[in-house]
């Protein structure tokens, strides 16, 4: 009776190692090229739609509300020229990583 028991078990633990169960399909994990230029899209939007609010903002109100931000969305200064300096260079690496992908052009 115990060998029978114990052949269920190995048998039974042999198949499972073999149905391959738990184990994901690679190909499922990775983004689509569609999923990554939306995304891509999204956060140019989004880049831009800062520069446009930093440049008609005031510099000392740009001061205060990077004072009062604790979690800035595209520059960690509170300086207007680097705020500007580091959403560019934000929107040109993002336009290249479209550009990568092979996104269609970005338009506003």
């Amino acid at each position: 009776m115990k060998k029978y028991i114990v052949s269920a078990v190995v048998g039974l633990s042999l198949l499972g190692l073999l149905t391959g169960c738990g184990q994901t399909v690679p190909g499922m994990q990775s983004k689509s090229s569609f999923d990554e230029c939306s995304d891509i899209n999204k956060k140019l939007l989004q880049t831009d739609e800062y520069i446009t609010n930093v440049e008609k903002t005031s510099a000392f109100h740009l001061n205060e509300a990077a004072i009062a931000l604790p979690n800035p969305r595209m520059s960690t200064s509170n300086n207007k020229k680097d705020m500007l300096k580091d959403a560019n260079r934000r929107k040109a690496k993002l336009l290249s990583d479209s550009q990568t992908y092979g996104c269609k052009p970005y338009k506003k």
